[in-house]
């Protein structure tokens, strides 16, 4: 992170359930718009692409036709969800694994956002979490050479895992880590040689030292998963 001057790091981008966040990407937007902010590339990545035809459509056709178009008198479809012309895609970086620099979410900028985000009540009129604000915060001031995405880092929570293949010939030696949550000293010593044992290298590998559950899905190739729309903004897996 420091190496590479990047802000925020994320193992994990998923969809937020929609009825929890109904009016958290208005206010992120507006926030957008009040301090004349335009997007560094990484915005999009909430952002739900639009449907070409219908911009084709809109440019072929004359505003004479488009007027005397009987199904164009009817009252238009508004999208609750719609701000300045975009759609919240739910996607969000789960700050469940997160690493970033303190010194933005310190920041002045940082700050007049969350506290703009704090005085619309969404925290407690709706169930906003740190995962989209921060997900949008950095959309709104950061740029995608700002993020990294720690694909290389094995992590799980309940049945969302992304645990990648162990790269060849990049495995490290491991030092012995007696984590001090497990009292008992045998359990201890059971669990640190489980991790011992890695799983088999290989080829196009990018972890370091995983052991992956099988019997789930990895979050990359599951329903849900944002990381498509990383690759979108980002131009690959690693920008």
């Amino acid at each position: 992170m420091i190496e590479h001057n990047k802000t925020y790091g994320f193992t994990i981008a998923v969809k937020e359930l929609r009825e929890t966040v109904p009016n958290i990407f208005r206010y992120a937007s507006a926030y957008k718009r009040l301090n004349n902010l335009t997007s560094q590339g990484l915005w999009e990545m909430f952002v739900e692409p639009k449907n070409p035809a219908e911009e084709k459509k809109k440019e072929e056709l004359p505003d004479e036709i488009l007027k005397n178009d009987p199904a164009n008198n009817a009252p238009p479809n508004i999208d609750p969800q719609e701000m300045e012309g975009e759609t919240y895609n739910m996607c969000h970086f789960w700050s469940n694994f997160e690493i970033a620099r303190l010194s933005w979410f310190r920041s002045k900028e940082y700050n007049d956002f969350f506290e703009m985000m704090d005085r619309s009540g969404g925290f407690w009129m709706e169930r906003w979490g740190d995962a989209p604000i921060h997900s949008l915060a950095a959309g709104a001031l950061l740029g995608v050479k700002d993020i990294h995405y720690f694909r290389d880092v094995g992590y799980r929570h309940t049945t969302i895992q992304h645990c990648p293949a162990n790269a060849p010939s990049r495995q490290l030696p491991r030092t012995p880590y007696l984590e001090e949550t497990t009292l008992d000293e045998k359990k201890r010593i059971e669990e640190d040689k489980y991790w011992e044992n890695w799983d088999e290298v290989k080829e196009n590998g990018v972890g370091c030292r995983c052991r992956c559950d099988t019997d789930i899905v990895d979050v990359e190739g599951k329903e849900g998963s944002c990381l498509s729309e990383w690759v979108d903004v980002a131009g690959g897996w690693a920008p």
